[in-house]
């Protein structure tokens, strides 16, 4: 046998105590299994099913098919159901790599296309003729066929490569409008109904038809329509409440390439050490290959830094960003002040009066059970959410005879506020109105307020801003791509629902999410597909990215969830814009060979790449590429002593004649230079190289800065962003901090604050992490003497004598609010794990950090 491309087989074990009586149930797991595949011309069913243990190949008839998926795209192989000693058998076997035990994924509009520029009969949706005839691949829950955002008034039929099954049947089943629905949840025969509601909302944010009257509960009337109306969709539920299966999401992938799907949307996404290890990359490269275009979304762990998912740069990973309307619940307090919050239920029949109001710590959390009657009856109630669990405050609440609930975002949310149905007259505030109306009421003996529902209002104008929920940078397995690629709206979207929330036929709901941020993106890459037929995946989003807002609809900058500046961290280009994106004028193209290139510079194996490419590798038979030499149309650069240099290609797509002059955004500490400054056109497709430098030039203030770059002709601003970590530099073989950021002097800390280890001094030159332990066990990485955590799996060097001092529970507070409130301790740790090199003054030996 010659070992070869590398195939993946996907196995799940089961109870057939028939072929190993010793087996338990708890022993079941789905394994993925890789394997070589020879070289020669082979029986694909009759290779795979070698690898299964004997006595499985002679499994009775009315048993069920050990093989559950089979992959002949994105991987070579099968999935099957074995036990675990089954698999260690089949570890002895020629061919076999290794096994890797299935993974579960968790699932990360009326208003949405106007906030966006989409208007009917003019501009983009008209140009790209609504997205009419592209088929875009929906991964989730499943679907509501008979949903009015799936009808297929005015729909043409599917195109002639369309190979897609639909698996309902009867009255109720496939039109040309929802053109394809399978089951791909291993075990399952259900047809791919939606129980969750969460496939259902995503397809039509993507591709629903237009819809009149969509409202819930009256409010965001309007007329409902997806992104690209007249677009196919292909539903694949990979979902169900309990998760997703990653070996359901590689053979989805791999069904839809067979199917003729252009592109691919999925709002699903989960932690992974590596390209190689992460199924949705894997599968998406392969998606890529083939000119479909993979959309992701970037997570729901916000706003901590380096919390995305979905880092490969061959997909487009969104961000979510908040749009101008709003359901507002205003409240009043009794000093004559108000405040405006949010609520999806507007109680119609709740009196503008005031009533008394209760907040306490004793009453603060507003837990079940925890709230008495004589502290609350007959009272306006102030809590504090949770940001999780945000309907049981209302529920414990009335349920202690409370008249309404004022909720308070923590600080971490912010201004982001979530529009909830809630279970009483109820409203949410910012954390900061919040923080005024605790003191008004400490203030006062006899406070009081109400609630004045007020309705849908459109025009805030702060909009688009970043919600805090949407997961940051920087991208942990590659850092020198910038992920998020872009943001869309994924706050408070309105859209398909199976089933109504009232006794009315109005079958909508508001969501919040990346997951509803992600189908923006697939419904406006399959309008841009229909402009540019010929563009890459590549392009396209080259011209998505390279083409975003910057700027809210007031034209100021965007803001965070706490009203400051975002960075590229949080918003990647910034803001989609698909007016902008369909002529874009120039774009940064990406051969699929270049992705190759780039996985050899990041040191995966040959037989690593192969699993990720489907195809043989050799790196040392074509040149490896760093991160920041892929022709990518954003810059992420670690940035040391040395002067780093890269060429981009850009490609005209715009005025056959059109001169391009550089306008530089300059970085204090960092000098970036460009050459040329000014590129000339004489005719459309044509290519122009530029190089571009980065030099240190004095000391950078923190550890992430940014600037861009700007490339500017009459017509078109085609900008790319530019991230840029310090790397210290290296003086007498220990590289210095200072650089960087200095550490500050020691600040005296209460022993409360520090309830186990005082400042302390480095004793010995040595590269370290530090590392904050919560009670919770939550660890996080963090610079001594900073302020807020300012990302994960930070590494720094700190020479002998350097001090040191634990963060206080304030300041941690003060970057994450109570997700970290429980601090117990911050440690150095030396890249030996089992030394720890400093030691507090007052303490005896060595602290130790839980593994």
């Amino acid at each position: 046998m010659h070992p070869l491309l590398a195939s993946i087989f996907i196995f799940t074990s089961t109870l057939w105590l028939s072929f190993h009586p010793n087996n338990a149930e708890n022993d079941l797991q789905t394994y993925i299994i890789h394997v070589s595949l020879p070289e020669d011309n082979i029986n694909f069913e009759s290779y795979y099913r070698s690898f299964l243990p004997r006595v499985a190949l002679h499994s009775e008839d009315d048993q069920p098919s050990r093989i559950i998926h089979s992959y002949r795209h994105v991987a070579s192989g099968f999935s099957a159901r074995l036990s675990s000693d089954e698999v260690k058998e089949m570890e002895k076997k020629n061919g076999f790599i290794s096994a890797t035990p299935q993974k579960m994924l968790a699932l990360h509009t009326t208003h949405s296309p106007d906030f966006l520029g989409l208007q009917q009969h003019f501009g983009v949706w008209e140009e790209s003729n609504y997205g009419r005839g592209v088929i875009i691949g929906v991964l989730d829950t499943g679907i509501t066929p008979s949903h009015p955002s799936f009808h297929d008034n005015n729909m043409p039929p599917p195109p002639a490569k369309w190979k897609g099954k639909c698996e309902f049947s009867g009255t109720v089943t496939c039109n040309n409008k929802l053109i394809g629905a399978r089951n791909f949840l291993g075990g399952s025969t259900d047809p791919p109904f939606d129980q969750e509601g969460h496939g259902t909302h995503t397809s039509s944010t993507a591709a629903g038809n237009f819809v009149d009257e969509a409202n819930v509960f009256g409010n965001a009337n309007g007329r409902s329509a997806g992104m690209a109306p007249l677009a196919h969709i292909a539903m694949y539920k990979v979902c169900a409440l309990y998760g997703c299966p990653n070996d359901a999401i590689l053979a989805v992938i791999d069904a839809a390439i067979d199917d003729g799907v252009d592109i691919i949307s999925i709002s699903i996404g989960g932690p992974y050490k590596s390209f190689y290890d992460d199924y949705t990359a894997v599968g998406s490269f392969v998606a890529m290959q083939n000119g479909i275009s993979v959309i992701t979304s970037v997570g729901n762990n916000g706003p901590c830094r380096a919390t995305l998912f979905n880092e490969a740069p061959w997909t487009l990973t969104v961000g979510a960003s908040t749009h101008d309307r709003k359901i507002i619940a205003t409240t009043v307090l009794g000093n004559g002040e108000s405040y405006d919050g949010q609520s999806l239920f507007q109680s119609k029949n709740f009196p503008l009066t005031l009533f008394p109001v209760v907040y306490s710590e004793e009453t603060a959390q507003c837990e079940p059970g925890a709230l008495k009657a004589a502290q609350v009856e007959g009272k306006i109630v102030i809590c504090d959410s949770n940001n999780t669990l945000i309907n049981y405050h209302g529920k414990a609440v009335k349920d202690a005879g409370g008249v309404a609930m004022i909720l308070i975002n923590t600080k971490v949310f912010g201004d982001t506020i979530l529009e909830i149905a809630h279970v009483l007259p109820a409203t949410i505030l910012s954390f900061a109105d919040g923080e005024k109306i605790k003191a008004y009421i400490k203030s006062s003996f006899t406070a009081r307020a109400g609630i004045d529902f007020k309705g849908t209002k459109m025009g805030f104008n702060d909009a688009p801003s970043i919600a805090a929920f949407s997961s940051r940078g920087p991208n942990k397995l590659s850092p020198g791509i910038l992920k998020p690629d872009i943001i869309g709206p994924g706050l408070n979207i309105l859209a398909a629902w199976p089933f109504s929330l009232e006794d009315i036929n109005s079958t909508f709901n508001i969501m919040s999410g990346t997951s509803m941020s992600c189908p923006h993106l697939s419904g406006i890459v399959a309008l841009l597909k229909i402009e540019h037929p010929d563009w890459s995946p590549a392009a396209i989003k080259s011209a998505i990215m390279t083409t975003a807002d910057q700027s809210n609809h007031e034209g100021q900058p965007i803001l965070d969830e706490r009203k400051f500046l975002a960075d590229v961290l949080a918003i990647g280009s910034g803001h989609v814009n698909p007016s902008k994106a369909s002529n874009p004028g120039l774009i940064y193209d990406i051969n699929p060979m270049n992705y190759t290139q780039y996985l050899c510079g990041l040191g995966y194996t040959n037989m690593e790449i192969g699993f990720i490419a489907h195809q043989i590798v050799n790196c040392s038979l074509i040149s490896s590429i760093s991160e920041a030499e892929l022709n990518y149309p954003s810059y992420s650069i670690i940035l040391g002593a040395e002067i780093q240099k890269y060429t981009r290609i850009v490609t005209n797509v715009g005025d056959g004649n059109t001169t391009y002059f550089v306008s530089i955004t300059q970085i204090p500490g960092v000098h970036t230079l460009v050459e040329p400054t000014k590129l000339v056109f004489t005719e459309v497709n044509q290519q122009a190289r530029y190089m571009i430098s980065f030099t240190r030039t004095g000391e950078i203030s923190g550890h992430f800065v940014e600037g861009s770059i700007s490339w500017i002709s009459d017509n078109h601003v085609v900008r790319s962003p530019i991230s840029i970590k310090c790397n210290p530099r290296t003086a007498g073989g220990v590289r210095g901090l200072a650089t960087c950021s200095p550490i500050p002097e020691t600040q005296k800390i209460s022993a409360k604050e520090q309830p186990t280890l005082g400042p302390g001094t480095v004793e010995s030159s040595v590269t370290m992490k530090l590392l904050i332990v919560t009670k919770k066990k939550r660890v996080m990485f963090a610079e001594a003497g900073k302020e807020c955590v300012d990302f994960l799996f930070h590494i720094l060097a700190l020479p002998i004598g350097s001090v040191v001092r634990l963060l206080s529970t304030k300041e941690m507070v003060g970057c994450l609010g109570n997700l970290y409130e429980s601090l117990e301790n911050l440690y150095i740790q030396p890249n030996q794990d089992k030394d720890i090199l400093l030691k507090p003054k007052s303490a005896q030996g060595a602290a130790s950090v839980p593994h």
